[in-house]
């Protein structure tokens, strides 16, 4: 199965370009990048959404659009606080008499927050990633848009999730500015969201400076259907990635040969009625598949192979069938867990990885803006318990002034 996870091989030369030149030049390298990108009458003095631009922003949205993207913050918070309230803050334990050692978890101090809008705005990035910013208690949360287009909704789900900034600068000038600060932007300790090859290019090559959430690539979906599922359904889902872009995936396992054909049939027949032609036919053609199976044991260790951004459970007993995933961004479960409730409704985080990702990488999370620490804590009788080691340690690695370090406390 081929993959579309992001080559970003070809942007690096680019997004280096313009990093160094941002790293020297600021403010004046970030209105360049915009000028030549995005807004041609970009000013300095536009870069940050002001209190006014706020109101203006609330001015151009509706009451129902305001009052959907309250709902998925409130439905985002209660996610993502339960997720919060049971990570073990602080915890220790007494190894050897005397010596206490133990960790604890505290936030950064900023966190950058990359929401896109080249193919389409997408509020929901925006307060789903600041959610959990804030949350995590994160006292700084930045959020960085494209001045594509006045954008108002990123701005007001930005706000409403409590973002403590908001910048129009998008692509290689956002991960830049956050990560080498200018003027008008300090720079941040971590920076997540999704983008194009050109910011995950530049994520990249800053991480080690700021920390990253992972490489976002392009959506995908693997549906796994028994028989007797509604392929309606099944098909629709396929559809639903494929909108995202040329280079998405839906695919589609199944133990049926004959409802791999009628799925067939009706992401043909659906497809018809649905905008975005330009993205789902060259996705179909490309990264999208209905595969056959011998069994539901070989279609599950397919799943776990190809590693989906999201895997949807569309059989008898998906919660058995969950038993035996390993390598999923986001799982729904059941005929009636579309992908566009974690899109959009359901309160997990949606930025998730892709490709091959999921074997190793986890979706942004609360812990992501955390860190941890460890400390140890020892009375002198401790400290002689571990003295000998430390002593027959430090002989063997050469290293006497740590020996000495201990030694010295006993004379």
């Amino acid at each position: 199965m081929q993959r579309a996870q992001l080559d970003v091989s070809k942007a690096a030369e680019v997004a280096r370009e313009w990093l160094d030149r941002i790293a020297t030049e600021g403010d004046e390298a970030i209105l360049d990048y915009i000028r030549t990108f995005d807004d041609p009458e970009s000013t300095v003095d536009r870069l940050r959404v002001s209190e006014a631009d706020i109101k203006e922003a609330y001015a151009n949205v509706s009451d129902e659009v305001l009052g959907a993207i309250r709902e998925q913050i409130r439905i985002s918070r209660a996610y993502h606080e339960a997720q919060d309230e049971k990570t073990v803050k602080e915890w220790e334990i007494e190894t050897v008499p005397g010596v206490r050692t133990g960790g604890r978890i505290v936030p950064v101090d900023a966190a950058g927050l990359y929401v896109p809008a080249g193919k389409a705005p997408l509020p929901t990035v925006a307060q789903i990633l600041t959610v959990a910013a804030k949350v995590a208690g994160v006292p700084r949360a930045v959020v960085c848009f494209p001045p594509t287009a006045p954008n108002y909704e990123i701005i007001v789900a930005a706000n409403e999730a409590g973002a403590d900034e908001i910048y129009r600068v998008g692509g290689i000038a956002a991960i830049g500015a956050m990560t080498y600060g200018t003027d008008t932007i300090v720079p941040v300790n971590v920076i997540a969201g999704p983008g194009n090859p050109y910011v995950q290019a530049a994520k990249l090559q800053v991480f080690g400076k700021v920390g990253i959430d992972m490489l976002s690539g392009p959506s995908e979906a693997l549906i796994l259907a028994d028989e007797g599922v509604n392929v309606r359904y099944a098909a629709a889902g396929v559809l639903a990635r494929c909108e995202h872009g040329e280079d998405s995936a839906g695919v589609v396992a199944t133990t049926s040969l004959e409802m791999a054909e009628q799925i067939k049939e009706e992401v043909e027949s659906q497809a018809l009625s649905l905008g975005r032609q330009e993205f789902i036919q060259p996705a179909l053609e490309n990264y999208s598949a209905i595969l056959v199976f011998d069994s539901d044991e070989e279609m599950i260790e397919f799943a776990n192979e190809y590693a989906a951004e999201h895997l949807v459970i569309m059989m008898k007993n998906p919660r058995k069938v969950l038993e035996k995933i390993r390598n999923a961004g986001s799982v729904f479960l059941g005929e009636f867990a579309p992908v566009a409730v974690g899109d959009y409704a359901s309160g997990t985080n949606h930025c998730l990885p892709t490709g091959v990702a999921p074997k190793f990488a986890s979706p942004v999370n609360v812990g992501l803006f955390q860190k941890k620490m460890e400390f140890q804590e020892l009375t002198r009788d401790g400290l002689a318990a571990l003295k000998p080691i430390v002593e027959t340690i430090s002989d063997v690695e050469g290293l006497d002034a740590h020996k000495r370090s201990v030694q010295i406390r006993f004379e």
